[in-house]
C-alpha cells in the first residue's frame, strides 16, 4: 500500500490476515471529519465551565458516557464551595518613632 502524506510517500507491506494501523495516516483522515474552526481545547473549556455553574448537559449517544457525565456532575456538585478570592490592597505600616534616651544601651539605639 502506498499512502501519500504531504510531500512523503510511504509504503507499506503487510502480510494477509495481519492488521496494521498507521498513526499519522488515521490521523491525516481524522482531520477531514473535523471541521477548521473546531478546536478540543475550546470545548474541554466549555465543558469545564458547564460543570462548575451546574449546566452541563448530561445527555449523550452512549449510556455509559451519559451516566459518567451525570457522576461527574454530581461530584462537582458536592464539592465545598471555595471562598471568593479577593484582592486588598497593600499598606505600608508606619511607625512612630521611638525616642532615644541617654540611659538607653547601643542595642537599643539601634
Amino acid at each position: 500500500m502506498i499512502s501519500t502524506i504531504g510531500t512523503t510517500t510511504v509504503q507499506t507491506t503487510t502480510a494477509p490476515n495481519s492488521l496494521v494501523m498507521n498513526p499519522t495516516s488515521m490521523l491525516v483522515e481524522m482531520k477531514s471529519f473535523i471541521p477548521s474552526s473546531y478546536t478540543f481545547e475550546t470545548e474541554i473549556q466549555k465543558i469545564k465551565q458547564e460543570l462548575l455553574t451546574s449546566n452541563l448537559d448530561c445527555s449523550a449517544k452512549d449510556e455509559t458516557n451519559e451516566q459518567y457525565l451525570y457522576e461527574m456532575q454530581d461530584i462537582i456538585d458536592h464539592l465545598p464551595k471555595l471562598p471568593e478570592i479577593q484582592q486588598q490592597k497593600l499598606t505600608i505600616p508606619e511607625f512612630d518613632e521611638i525616642e532615644v534616651k541617654a540611659t538607653d544601651s547601643v542595642e537599643i539605639k539601634k
